[in-house]
């Protein structure tokens, strides 16, 4: 079985950025017993900025703020010192830790996406490897930040085609309203296409996350056909628990698998570089949902932006709302020649389409 795990910053560090060095070992444990079982695990972990404030506070004196700059500092000092901690713990297992540092534009290019995939599938295929991943904080540009690391862990569950994404915080799951809500309770399953809830936007001291944020990537992880577990770091054995198919926490279930390219164009939402305004018929079409199609110049009705074949095309109706994207299969110059027209190629194929 292939898995991403995701802690949060809150689970491993205390209030103050020191490490929960019994709840780390918890985790190695966990993941070291499953790697020793042929699962195949990539870990996403936060905690590089908290941990950088910490240590800067006990080696200078100096208590930085939340300025972008103030974060890319604490960052430098934080990561290597939160990854010396997993590669001491990992190795009494003779487990040796692989770090990889990422940001949003590393995975704007198919190229790109397809170089991380091949590395982390390598490193996967051996048994005495853990991949640890997190967001390169030090060098992130601001506006192009991942929303948090769920969204990170949500790439790479999806790069990777795994069977599950767990997303570990000190929350025991979703519930029906805020966790401190006297009539709240514990959602054992959730199914993105029936009685989907809101839940509380109220995000996490030193994360950037929330419930909303981890809600959304299961939801797209669902689309995608990859089962998310939401539960708490604090239950005993969790990781091992999700793994064996026990119930902890919430379950986010999963539709039918898609392919690389969809898994791909999922989550390529943020580079769009042509839109296409489709007809109220092929409109109806694809909100029924049920069947294959493909997005053919007849049900176009126009087209903006000097897109390329292979670019990302953003989908919408004619009063602007966005439906969702596709990979172009020729450039805007043919499409014009072919918008409205029968008998012409498909401009979007449905293993390159991904709705909303």
């Amino acid at each position: 079985m292939k898995m991403v795990v995701k802690v949060g910053t809150q689970s491993i560090l205390s209030e103050q950025g020191t490490p929960l060095e019994s709840v780390i070992a918890s985790i190695v444990d966990q993941i070291a017993s499953l790697q020793k079982n042929k699962h195949k695990i990539a870990l996403v972990s936060s905690g590089a900025v908290s941990f950088g404030r910490n240590i800067a506070r006990k080696v200078f004196g100096k208590e930085y703020g939340s300025s972008l700059a103030d974060k890319q500092v604490m960052a430098s000092l934080g990561q290597h010192a939160l990854i010396h901690i997993y590669s001491q713990m990992f190795e009494k297992h003779n487990i040796v830790a692989s770090q990889l540092l990422l940001t949003k534009q590393d995975f704007n290019t198919r190229k790109h996406y397809l170089n991380i995939s091949r590395l982390i599938t390598e490193v996967l295929r051996n048994g005495n490897i853990i991949p640890i991943i997190n967001e390169n904080d030090s060098v992130s540009v601001e506006e192009l930040m991942f929303t948090d690391n769920d969204e990170l862990a949500g790439l790479i569950a999806s790069q990777i085609n795994a069977d599950k994404l767990i997303i570990l915080s000190n929350i025991e799951g979703v519930y029906t309203g805020h966790p401190s809500e006297p009539n709240a309770r514990l959602i054992d399953t959730m199914d993105p296409e029936n009685n989907w809830i809101n839940v509380s936007s109220e995000k996490s001291t030193h994360g950037r996350g929330g419930m909303i944020s981890k809600l959304s990537t299961a939801r797209k992880m669902s689309k995608l056909g990859i089962v998310t577990h939401i539960a708490s770091v604090n239950q005993p054995n969790v990781i091992t628990r999700l793994a064996s198919g026990e119930q902890v926490g919430t379950m986010i279930v999963a539709s039918k698998k898609k392919s690389n390219i969809k898994r791909w164009v999922a989550y390529s939402d943020q580079q769009k570089n042509g839109k296409i305004i489709i007809n109220s018929c092929l409109h109806e079409i694809l909100k029924e949902n049920k069947r294959v199609i493909s997005i053919l110049p007849v049900g176009i009705e126009s087209c903006s932006g000097n897109f390329l074949k292979g670019d990302i095309i953003e989908i919408a109706t004619n009063n602007q709302k966005v439906l969702g994207i596709g990979v172009a299969s020729y450039d805007f110059k043919k499409l014009e020649d072919y918008i409205g027209k029968k008998g012409k190629p498909d401009f979007i194929h449905y293993d390159h389409l991904h709705i909303f």
